[in-house]
């Protein structure tokens, strides 16, 4: 499982909305992990990890961040470190 919670995330967006996005980065690389273990039983290639950067897309196109933010090439990998 992989930890997605960063203070630069929340520094940037909040304490709630950096909860928010990295709740949502989790839930995406568990669906990856899901089928990447689908796919690995099939022989086929698997997916890439799930990127907060891919969250921060996803909610500035639904409105819930703003378009642009100067600072998310700083956020792209943050979090993503094994816990376990």
């Amino acid at each position: 499982m992989k930890y997605f919670f960063d203070y630069a995330l929340a520094e940037r967006y909040g304490y709630g909305m950096a909860v928010f996005i990295a709740a949502e980065t989790s839930d995406l690389q568990r669906a990856i992990d899901a089928t990447n273990a689908r796919r690995m039983r099939a022989g086929r290639s698997l997916l890439e990890d799930a990127q907060v950067a891919d969250i921060l897309s996803v909610l500035r196109k639904k409105g819930y961040l703003a378009a642009t933010m100067d600072d998310d090439a700083n956020l792209s990998g943050s979090g993503a470190s094994a816990t376990g």
